[in-house]
């Protein structure tokens, strides 16, 4: 009699104890998989950076190329006219010097050329030893272990709510409804925790956050839907019963 009862209570809210309950799994599951998928995980992430690092220094090589281009070309065209009126003057001295000019400009290029090759192994070391102790590495993996951790906590706080509205005076459409809305927010928030960490790499730490803004929002919104609506109807029936 007494099971009877129980499960009549719980009738209403067992969808929002079973979504709170999937929630805890992912949690669980989830932790699992940054233990055991560790490497890749780490993997995926740097991949990610190295496409931001080599865009970034893509972007910073084009525009001082721009800038000297354009610079070049103004200065070229100022001393045009000068360089015309003196060349018949100096055409004795350039034949003298046009060798060990070219010389030297041939030295120098070799020189640049032999002191870039150090820092195109570098960059590939760094590559192949990745980015593990970055910052942003560091950040990525925080926020993905937060994703475990408040999908663990909200889908508990679900199933809370879900018993609390059970014992409430809440009519049978609220203890339905706004359990699985709060179970729902509890799976988006975490979720996009962990698509924050993985855009962390890519995106940067602000851009990360902004992408996920949109995804976060709404789960927040519906959590605390769940949470305001449990303790109206605990202080109403507190009060009523007085």
């Amino acid at each position: 009699m007494e099971g009877e009862t129980m499960i009549e209570i719980v009738k209403h809210v067992r969808y929002g104890i079973l979504i709170g309950l999937f929630g805890i799994i992912f949690g669980i599951g989830w932790a699992f998989w940054l233990v055991l998928g560790h490497e890749r995980i780490h993997k995926s992430l740097e991949e990610r950076a190295v496409e931001r690092k080599e865009v970034h220094s893509l972007i910073q090589l084009l525009e001082p190329s721009n800038a000297q281009a354009n610079t070049t070309t103004k200065a070229g065209q100022n001393e045009h006219g000068h360089a015309q009126s003196s060349k018949n003057e100096d055409t004795h001295q350039h034949a003298e010097e046009g060798k060990p000019s070219q010389k030297d400009e041939h030295m120098q290029m070799m020189g640049e050329g032999e002191h870039m090759m150090p820092a195109s192994e570098e960059d590939k070391h760094q590559r192949n030893e990745g980015m593990h102790d970055s910052p942003i590495m560091e950040l990525a993996h925080k926020r993905m272990v937060r994703g475990h951790l408040h999908a663990m906590g909200l889908g508990l706080v679900t199933i809370v709510i879900s018993f609390l509205l059970a014992f409430t005076s809440a009519s049978d459409r609220i203890k339905t409804i706004v359990p699985v809305l709060a179970g729902i927010g509890g799976f988006v928030y975490p979720f996009a925790w962990i698509v924050m960490g993985y855009r962390t790499p890519a995106l940067g730490a602000d851009g990360a956050e902004a992408s996920v803004t949109t995804i976060a929002g709404p789960g927040v919104l519906l959590v605390l839907i769940g949470i305001s609506t449990a303790i109206v109807f605990l202080l109403k029936d507190s009060f009523s019963k007085r």
